[in-house]
């Protein structure tokens, strides 16, 4: 697995892990919304989307707008200092950072999808040799934003997903110049399970997807 998908590896993990982590805080959140939705007849049970709304974010709330639903959640997760899953000159890598993350998906009167943006900010993953982050490091940060369109409402096999904006961008963490450029846009093949794998058409300088040893190497030239 190359560094760019542990990167997304690392997120979605930490995410489960934080959301189990906070169970009960999430089931006393939802306990307003089910409130709400007693007395606002505009609010939709989020159980009722297809495909299933993603579990990671959640609590999702959703309400009629117009002919239709949209439903929205926030995301926040953080990692201090854990294994990253690469290895330089035999050497264990560590991270640490935070991902931030706002999505909004609109859907059908029926709610079947249509659209989802993710708008995502990744302040800086800092990367180290040492287990306390002591040494040299380097830094990738990301701010941009996810677009899925359905060609089929609710079908996630006709969903295309873009990526528009500051998708990688690294340096030592001691400043000079970027090392790394991953900017503008990228749309991949159509399909779900295409997602961050075939790329079908981009614009701009893109290191990491022209290059899947992009990031390992710089990583491990940065810290060795």
């Amino acid at each position: 697995m190359n560094a760019s998908a542990l990167l997304r590896t690392t997120r979605r993990r930490n995410r489960r892990r934080v959301l189990a982590a906070a169970g009960a805080l999430a089931a006393t959140a939802l306990l307003p919304a089910t409130t709400a939705g007693a007395a606002n007849p505009n609010q939709v049970d989020p159980a009722q989307m297809v495909p299933t709304l993603n579990p990671d974010v959640a609590p999702w709330t959703c309400f009629e707008t117009g002919g239709g639903v949209t439903c929205r959640a926030s995301s926040q997760e953080s990692y201090t200092n854990e294994p990253f899953g690469l290895q330089c000159d035999g050497q264990r890598v560590y991270i640490t950072g935070r991902f931030d993350q706002q999505w909004t998906r609109w859907h059908t009167a029926d709610g079947r999808a249509t659209k989802t943006s993710v708008h995502s900010a990744s302040p800086g993953d800092v990367f180290s040799l040492s287990p306390t982050g002591d040494g040299p490091s380097f830094t990738i940060s990301g701010h941009f934003n996810r677009h899925y369109v359905y060609a089929v409402p609710g079908d996630p096999s006709s969903r295309t997903l873009t990526e528009i904006g500051a998708i990688y961008l690294g340096r030592s963490s001691d400043g000079g110049p970027l090392l790394l450029h991953d900017v503008g846009r990228v749309t991949f093949a159509q399909g779900a399970e295409f997602e961050f794998e075939v790329v079908a058409s981009s614009g701009g300088i893109h290191d990491a997807y022209s290059d899947p040893t992009a990031i390992d190497r710089v990583i491990c030239d940065a810290l060795t």
